[in-house]
């Protein structure tokens, strides 16, 4: 019976560190999103940024449910938000964070073998491209505001 993630113990390694690195990302995303939203004021953009920390819990859920299933112990941290930057800059680097979890997710999905848990990570490499979007959105309202 083949295991359900194909993943050498080196392999294994390489992709509990590189899931930490997205678990980082996500946690993070999730403490900043409500806090970003509570300072804008046009409720169209204010559901953006809340609708994108609820996806960041489901994506953090997922990320440390696989790296419990590979044998590793999810490090539960986050990036504070920077002090003294306007909302279009902090914007800027929730872009910036947003297209890096995406290439983590994507560089995850082809370290595992074709299996359930490869299919999870494409489809939240999908679910990044999608929010990469909405924070674009955000960040023209923003700009225009």
């Amino acid at each position: 019976m083949k295991k359900q993630t194909d993943v050498s113990a080196r392999g294994s390694v390489q992709l509990i560190k590189l899931l930490n690195t997205a678990l980082k990302i996500e946690y993070s995303l999730i403490v900043h999103y409500p806090r970003l939203a509570s300072e804008i004021q046009d409720d169209e953009t204010r559901k953006l940024a809340l609708e994108l920390g609820t996806a960041s819990v489901a994506h953090a859920d997922i990320v440390a449910r696989a790296i419990t299933k590979l044998g590793g112990k999810p490090v539960w941290a986050f990036t504070p938000l920077p002090d003294n930057q306007n909302i279009v800059n902090i914007f800027q680097d929730q872009l910036k964070k947003q297209e890096e979890s995406y290439k983590l997710h994507l560089e995850a999905a082809g370290l595992i073998s074709p299996d359930t848990l490869a299919a999870a990570f494409e489809s939240l490499a999908a679910d990044e491209k999608r929010h990469i979007e909405m924070v674009k959105r955000i960040l023209q309202k923003l700009s225009h505001s």
